[in-house]
């Protein structure tokens, strides 16, 4: 039988476990578009996204988010991350991310992280799970979070919202925490050759809240080369924690 959680402090100690999950999330089936441009934020080696070329800039979702097979290697510090992409069954519009990590700089870490995703009909693609390997948590989506629409552009932001389920561990007697997901994305500026993409999510359980926000650079056929994450917990007006991290792509990892 389905065990529903109800209980605050239950749920508190869920999504503090849960913090992994600010490094996947993006946005909803069905993006209601914002027109807040964000031409004022651009610095001295930044051009706006829209002050180049004729009519609006934008990015292709599958610049971000590509499709399986790849492999990339990420440094933060001596810490390395590896993500690399396989196919999910037999539909190439659905593949895994899987993640590992490895805090003493080789190639060796351990798998904290499965993202499964999917391409819609029209090139938007979405977060339909996020299997949270070390902390035992398996987030669903309902409908599917919208990680990033089919084209972004520079003119109107995209926000969408969902249903958000966290299921502690896979057996059919696990205890689920039922949330809300909200997300934001948008093209925020141009930097050099590539782009800025601003990813904010924010998840609501009970009393707690999670906020997770991503400022990617982005390159064409690169993919993100740079990613900044600055994730929080509060429970009510409360702070419980906060981290920021950076991670860079390694252009040629070690074998």
């Amino acid at each position: 039988m389905l065990r529903v959680n109800t209980n605050p402090r239950r749920g508190f100690i869920l999504i503090v476990s849960a913090l992994g999950l600010a490094a996947a999330l993006s946005a909803v089936g069905g993006c209601a578009s914002s027109s807040e441009n964000r031409a004022g934020d651009q610095g001295d080696a930044e051009t706006s996204a829209g002050s180049f070329g004729a009519g609006p800039a934008s990015i292709a979702a599958d610049v971000i988010y590509k499709p399986a097979p790849w492999k990339k290697t990420y440094s933060e510090g001596r810490r390395v991350i590896r993500r690399e992409a396989r196919q999910d069954g037999d539909s190439p519009n659905r593949w895994v991310i899987d993640e590992f990590d490895s805090p003493d700089g080789t190639l060796r870490g351990g798998l904290v992280r499965q993202t499964v995703l999917e391409r819609g009909p029209d090139g938007s693609v979405f977060l339909v799970q996020l299997d949270l390997v070390v902390e035992k948590r398996i987030l669903s989506f309902d409908p599917a979070l919208v990680l990033m629409p089919a084209v972004l552009t520079d003119e109107k932001a995209c926000v969408s919202s969902a249903d958000v389920t966290m299921r502690d561990g896979d057996s059919e007697n696990a205890t689920k925490t039922r949330g809300t997901a909200t997300q934001t994305t948008r093209l925020v500026r141009r930097k050099g050759e590539g782009f800025v993409v601003e990813s904010q999510m924010i998840a609501k359980f009970d009393f707690t809240t999670v906020e997770r926000t991503a400022t990617m650079e982005v390159v064409p056929g690169r993919g993100i080369v740079r990613e900044v994450q600055d994730r929080s917990v509060r429970f009510g007006l409360l702070n419980l924690s906060r981290k920021t991290s950076t991670v860079t792509l390694i252009e040629q990892p070690a074998e």
